[in-house]
């Protein structure tokens, strides 16, 4: 297989889908996807329903982009001819001083954004949050923040949205294909040769091709899978924690409202017995129409399970702990679960973290980081070697992957050990 593209996209998840779009869209470039599994795969950072569309951030940058990305996410929608989004509104509740003194912020951080951006949020004292919302058993000094420019992203409509308009401006999506380097074209210094081999869906019954697209490109949009394509092809990795992030899902009392996304702030409870610091950061999503009915994804927001590589996933061992910890608290605190509720689904997804969180499982609200944003978190010098992106009304000088003194940056293979033992933990939701 050989051919020669403007660009090539290396991924075909939510992020690698938006950037093919966007480039045809805009450029009316000749673009590829290449994905290693199969598209619509349940194995990385995009599998399950349900994802947050959010415009309440702390920091400014992202406040911004997540306020341009609004008439984007409007644009997709009328190209795909129906809502992508559901937008019940967020609810971010829980102790009012937690972060304080932190890069992360506090529960009111998002605050000076919203007023900035002409965004409605209303404040709710403790008893507001347990009248209105299926929640109980909070301190009394617990405060909320209603906010109704969020919503709920349906995931599996996204994806075959952007699968079809793709497929209607022309963007060749290939599955089963694994890429195994990018080298640069000897004999034209402005082109790259993206190559791997294809597999099929019969497995090992017949031999993979090997292929090689020119393209003038890249954009490398494969998550947690990043260092499979750039140490073979550029002798680097990137210094990343990959979470084993368990979810939940748990039936609700069809009686009991729960009408919209939420997020609970509080601090770790302190280890027991030499152990780990239990979380208190929950989230949550209302049932929606996409989904089953009556049930509600519940989830703790960290993970037990950290690995360096994806390779090292543990497939049949769901971190027992993450689970217990989200059972008793959802025991404890929402209306309309049994007294001692065991959830009817639960599974896990590859949320993918550096030192800052600028890198991970991004899809919430920034549909312009669907093409914009990926772009950013893989540029820096190399950049010049894949033709640059030139330049957006957007600011990713955040995303650089030399900020902070170059320490995502590592020269040499993954160190599946490097850095684990730290205990280095983040929240995806601590802005």
């Amino acid at each position: 297989m050989s051919g020669t593209y403007d660009v090539v996209v290396i991924g075909g998840g939510p992020m690698g889908l938006a950037t093919a779009y966007e480039c045809a869209k805009a450029n009316k470039l000749k673009v590829l996807v290449l994905e290693k599994s199969v598209f619509f795969n349940q194995s990385g950072s995009a599998g399950d329903l349900v994802r947050m569309f959010r415009t309440a951030y702390t920091e400014d940058f992202m406040a911004t982009l997540a306020y341009q990305s609004r008439p984007l996410w409007d644009d997709l929608e009328a190209a795909a001819g129906t809502p992508l989004r559901h937008m019940t509104g967020l609810l971010n509740f829980g102790d009012p001083n937690y972060g304080e003194g932190t890069p992360e912020g506090t529960l009111k951080g998002p605050i000076p954004n919203l007023k900035k951006y002409g965004l409605k949020y209303t404040m709710l004292t403790k008893d507001d949050i347990e009248t209105q919302y299926p929640f109980q058993n909070l301190p009394d000094r617990w405060e909320g923040i209603d906010m109704p420019d969020n919503g709920t992203i349906n995931v599996s409509l996204l994806m075959r949205s952007l699968f079809r308009l793709c497929e209607k401006l022309g963007v060749d999506l290939v599955q089963y294909a694994a890429v195994q380097a990018i080298r640069p074209d000897q004999s034209d210094l402005s082109s790259w040769f993206v190559e791997g081999l294809q597999s099929t869906d019969k497995g090992d019954t017949l031999a993979p091709k090997h292929f090689s697209f020119k393209t003038h490109k890249v954009a490398i949009t494969c998550g947690a899978f990043v260092n499979h394509v750039l140490y073979p092809s550029f002798g680097f990795t990137l210094d990343v924690d990959i979470w084993e992030m368990v979810y939940q899902y748990y039936s609700i009392d069809p009686k009991v409202s729960f009408p919209k996304m939420w997020f609970h702030f509080a601090n770790d409870t302190p280890p027991v017995s030499g152990g780990k610091p239990i979380s208190n950061l929950f989230y949550g999503f209302p049932s929606v129409s996409w989904g089953p009915p009556n049930l509600a994804r519940i989830a703790v927001d960290t993970a037990t399970q950290v690995i360096k590589d994806p390779v090292d996933r543990s497939h049949s061992n769901i971190a027992e702990q993450d689970l217990e910890n989200t059972r008793q608290w959802v025991a404890k605190h929402i209306v309309g679960i049994s007294p001692d509720p065991v959830p009817v689904f639960i599974g896990e997804i590859l949320q993918t973290n550096v030192y800052d969180n600028m890198t991970r499982e991004e899809h919430r609200s920034v549909y312009g980081g669907l093409g914009h944003e990926i772009r950013a978190t893989y540029r820096t010098d190399f950049e010049a070697a894949f033709g640059g992106w030139g330049t957006n009304e957007f600011d990713i000088s955040q995303f650089k992957m030399d900020r902070g003194g170059g320490q995502i940056i590592h020269m040499g293979a993954v160190d599946r050990m490097r850095d684990l033992a730290s205990g280095r933990i983040g929240s995806s939701l601590r802005r």
